[in-house]
């Protein structure tokens, strides 16, 4: 039973990794004829996508997109190699999140295959998926007990990506909506009449991001959008300034609430605490070394947890 566990932890990792991988690497053959173009320009996007990206403004800046990105997957590809570990294999919240970790990067590498894709059908597809997989971030940030239980290093850490993963996802299913309404041709823009309407949707952003993140009791949350209204600043300065001033308030308000929240790690007390895992793994070999009466209740009692 326990080789079988390892086993889906090992290929979970390797699912997790490949994907990241792949979705990292798969449009640059798509642009490599556009290489000298690229150079110029802040990030690497196939010309298709840039055109919609252009046309929307409250999509943030290149550098973006890269900085939280690259964070989310060395942490993610980090903890999917420690959850594989051995001494992590009665880790309660890791094998919980497992499937959600596995469902989530199936997703990501389809992701990856859509956004290489310039046909139109391939863009609309690639902002539902983007959408899809903000459930299953809800689902992974909930199975891992993130502001709920109190754990020990390194587990503390590792699931800082899972933050910021659902973050993410979360200003990405806003800002990228714009995107798919242009796509169906729902949406012509129209600057003057857009851009009150979309200050509106960045207020509503912040306030809705700071309430999710209070009733997810983490902080860590909310440092995606502190990156993409600062994104959207820089993109739009010049532009457009009134967005630009807009998103950058936005950006200063939410580092603010950071600032007290994040040394804490969490908004309020936690419920629970697991101080060792490793601790935890010992133990329980113990009890099933034990020959006493009690063994059964015992390890229910551990299991129950």
């Amino acid at each position: 039973m326990k080789n079988t566990s390892l086993l889906w932890r090992i290929g979970t990792a390797v699912l997790v990794v490949g994907s990241i991988i792949y979705t990292a690497t798969a449009g640059r053959p798509a642009t490599a004829s556009n290489k000298k173009k690229e150079e110029e320009e802040e990030d690497t996007v196939l010309p298709e996508y840039r055109r919609v990206f252009d046309e929307n403004p409250i999509i943030p800046a290149g550098w973006t997109f890269g900085v939280v990105w690259s964070t989310i997957y060395a942490g993610t590809a980090a903890y999917a190699i420690y959850q594989a570990l051995p001494s992590q294999q009665q880790n309660p919240r890791f094998r919980k999140a497992a499937p959600w970790l596995a469902g989530s990067y199936v997703l990501n590498a389809l992701f990856g295959r859509l956004f290489s894709d310039p046909r139109m059908e391939s863009m609309i597809g690639s902002d539902l998926v983007t959408k899809a997989s903000l459930p299953l971030a809800f689902a992974l940030h909930d199975q891992l007990e993130i502001g709920e239980t109190k754990v020990g290093s390194p587990e503390k850490y590792l699931r800082i990506p899972f933050s910021l993963y659902a973050g993410w996802l979360t200003a990405a299913s806003v800002v990228g909506t714009p995107n798919l309404l242009l796509n169906l041709k729902l949406w012509k823009p129209e600057p003057r009449r857009d851009t009150p309407l979309f200050i509106g949707v960045l207020g509503a952003t912040t306030g809705v991001a700071y309430a999710v993140a209070r009733r997810l009791n983490d902080p860590y949350y909310l440092l995606p959008f502190v990156a993409g209204f600062a994104g959207i600043a820089t993109k739009q300065y010049g532009k457009n300034n009134a967005i630009a001033l807009s998103a950058a308030a936005f950006s200063v308000a939410t580092a603010g609430i950071l600032v007290q929240a994040l040394p804490r790690g969490t908004f309020g007390p936690l419920p629970h605490e697991v101080e060792d895992t490793d601790a935890d793994v010992e133990t329980e070999d113990a009890w099933w070394e034990e020959d006493s009466p009690n063994n059964e209740a015992e390890s229910y009692s551990y299991t129950s947890l």
